[in-house]
């Protein structure tokens, strides 16, 4: 016999629960979820892509007791909903390295950097305005920068080794520094450039690109040509445009499989890899 459909009004009677500071009431709800099965679990899903930060946060916390399985199982599965979202597809390749971390834990760290950056600001602000006050909180108030001595190190790509050392590569200081620009309503995106990612911003006449691994210099496109020329590099002007969320984790796991590698860690390179196939196998059925 079929499960009868949850009533729409039982699960918004819950999201308005999830958040509640009281422990009886947390584990009421927790309970209520383990009960609902499959259709709690997407109903959480759906809060966790929300715009409602706080709602995102106490759901991926749900999520994170409700789901049993090893965290390459629930990357993996991500990869192939093929419904991709930065903060959420980060966190979760995060985890494959360290199972034990919260990401709520993560998602506060990335708050109180916003809330930093929200205190300097006065209207009326231009977009690059903006980008200058995320410079100065993130990169000198907080110290984060390119890790330029160990620059092949697997975890300068994670978000809690980014948290712990302060040193990132130019794809996982993007990434950190567009969570925190989506929490200020800021509309950034990520850059692929060949040989250094970057976050760019189109809001302005002319776009603009940060360079993270650098303290957040701003750079133009000419600035960017002329990188590319004098290294050698591919100056297809396709590449100055927002890259794809998907492509940017794929990016990642590319990285990683290369890095540990290095290291000769090839099991965990395999993994890594795989999360590379699964991607390319997905952009394939996309489009095709």
């Amino acid at each position: 016999m079929p499960r009868p459909t949850i009533p729409s009004a039982r699960l918004k009677a819950l999201s308005g629960l999830i958040d509640d500071p009281s422990p009886a009431v947390r584990n009421a709800v927790i309970e209520e979820f383990i009960q609902l099965g499959s259709e709690g679990r997407n109903f959480l899903n759906e809060l966790s892509k929300g715009s409602n930060l706080n709602l995102r946060r106490h759901a991926l916390g749900i999520l994170e007791i409700l789901d049993w399985d090893s965290p390459t199982q629930m990357f993996t599965r991500f990869i192939k909903s093929l419904n991709y979202e930065l903060e959420s597809g980060y966190f979760l390749l995060s985890r494959v390295n360290n199972p034990d971390i919260k990401v709520t834990d993560y998602m506060q760290k990335l708050d109180d950097i916003a809330f930093r950056c929200q205190t300097l600001f006065i209207s009326p602000l231009s977009p690059r305005d903006w980008c200058r006050i995320l410079n100065r909180v993130i990169f000198h108030e907080y110290g984060f920068t390119g890790n330029k001595s160990d620059f092949d190190n697997p975890r300068n790509t994670f978000i809690h080794s980014l948290f712990e050392t302060r040193k990132g590569i130019p794809i996982s200081l993007s990434i950190l520094y567009i969570m925190v620009a989506q929490r200020l309503e800021l509309e950034l995106e990520p850059v692929g450039i060949p040989g250094r990612f970057m976050v760019g911003c189109f809001l302005e006449k002319e776009p603009f690109f940060i360079d993270v691994f650098e303290n957040g210099i701003f750079r133009s496109l000419e600035d960017l040509l002329y990188y590319l020329e004098i290294n050698q590099l591919d100056t297809d002007l396709d590449h100055f445009g927002p890259c794809p969320i998907g492509e940017v984790l794929s990016r990642c796991c590319r990285n990683l499989a290369h890095q540990y590698q290095l290291v000769f860690e090839d099991e965990i390179a395999a993994v890594y890899q795989s999360f590379v196939t699964a991607f390319e196998a997905n952009f394939e059925k996309r489009f095709s």
